[in-house]
């Protein structure tokens, strides 16, 4: 269990990496938006591990991961600026 969490955790570098080479990430998180960026694959991966091991068992749960990943790091971003614009403009 151990080397899986630790392939789940190297994948979601890999796909933090490939979307910040993309360019995914918000200007308006600045320099640190890489590393942000990173924390969300390594989080994507390790929740889509840990759900596909639930699920499916150890086989399929590194494709889980990566494609767990893969969603949270494409979507990730528009949500979380999505939420904090709703939660910045003044309710009556």
């Amino acid at each position: 269990m151990p080397i899986l969490v630790l392939l789940w955790i190297i994948f979601g570098l890999l796909v933090g990496l490939l979307a910040g080479g993309a360019r995914l990430r918000p200007q308006s998180w600045g320099p640190r938006g890489r590393y942000i960026m990173f924390g969300l694959g390594v989080g994507g991966a390790l929740l889509g591990g840990i759900i596909g091991t639930w699920l499916f068992g150890d086989f399929y749960s590194i494709a889980m991961a990566l494609w767990i990943s893969v969603l949270v790091v494409a979507i990730g971003p528009w949500l979380i600026l999505r939420l904090r614009q709703r939660n910045a403009t003044p309710r009556p």
